[in-house]
């Protein structure tokens, strides 16, 4: 659906994203993954056309889309802060996108009831954006977005202002969500345990570059570098040397490992550190 070669942005003297290559398949739920500033947000912003790279291709489906407008690409994005219009109803906030685009009237409630039915708002069309809670009025973001019939779902840390029980709960409907779409989906957090439980695959992203990318498994299980190993989940990181293939020396003791063809008795560095 979406490709990324060689993309760099740059702002003045500072390189925002340095080389980016990623491929996103048509259906899965993908995250990108790091500490705020290391170019997430940038990233989505390219692909929803609202800042252009600086150098490297843009490709979807195949096709160049550097130069094309952002309200000619088949993605939507959910704002962090949700951007809900608070002075329009439920219903005409979900259907902002659709009247711009001058959708036929029948055709836009139609679509506005069956977006609100997707993310479980039935029966709210009339109600003030004052009058939902926050899960709430993220749902009507999403509906909004949904309403289009966007290719490619972008999503910016739509999480955060979220209170944790809330938070878990939105979640597993995002997830669901995207099952039951199967739409290919982007989501951007610097929640490690939020990407491990939501995606199909994950960037692990610091300092404008993409470090590692696979299922959270792969990432939890074999990180790449010692970056990767310290920012997921919980770990112990000691150094130690490889003795033999899947063997390493700790502590003065010999533990087997994962890793091979490392050479014998050669010190580790911070990608052969094994998480105990």
């Amino acid at each position: 659906m979406v490709e990324f070669k060689n993309v760099i942005k740059q702002y003045d003297d500072a390189q925002i994203l340095k080389g980016i290559d990623m491929a996103l398949e048509k259906g899965k739920f993908y995250t990108l993954l790091g500490p705020s500033g290391c170019g997430k947000t940038t990233i989505l912003r390219i692909i929803a056309g609202f800042t252009n790279a600086t150098s490297g291709d843009v490709l979807f489906e195949g096709q160049r889309i550097n130069d094309l407008p952002a309200n000619r690409r088949q993605v939507n994005t959910v704002f962090q802060d949700y951007a809900l219009f608070p002075h329009l109803n439920v219903f005409d906030n979900v259907a902002f996108g659709l009247n711009l685009r001058k959708v036929k009237k029948a055709d836009v409630q139609t679509k506005v009831i069956e977006a609100l039915k997707l993310v479980r708002l039935e029966g709210y069309d009339q109600r003030e954006i004052s009058e939902l809670s926050g899960g709430q009025q993220q749902r009507v973001a999403i509906a909004r977005a949904l309403a289009n019939e966007p290719k490619v779902l972008l999503l910016d840390e739509p999480l955060s202002a979220l209170d944790m029980k809330l938070r878990k709960a939105m979640q597993y409907e995002l997830r669901d969500l995207q099952q039951r779409l199967g739409i290919t989906f982007l989501f951007v957090t610097h929640d490690q345990e939020e990407a491990l439980a939501m995606s199909d695959e994950i960037f692990v992203m610091n300092e404008g570059r993409v470090l590692q990318s696979g299922t959270p498994v792969d990432i939890y299980d074999e990180p790449i570098n010692h970056f990767v190993a310290d920012f997921i989940g919980e770990s112990n990181i000691l150094p130690g040397k490889m003795v033999a293939d899947y063997q390493v020396e700790m502590v003065n003791k010999v533990f087997e490992c994962a890793d091979a063809a490392c050479g014998p008795m050669k010190p580790s560095k911070s990608f052969y550190d094994q998480r105990i």
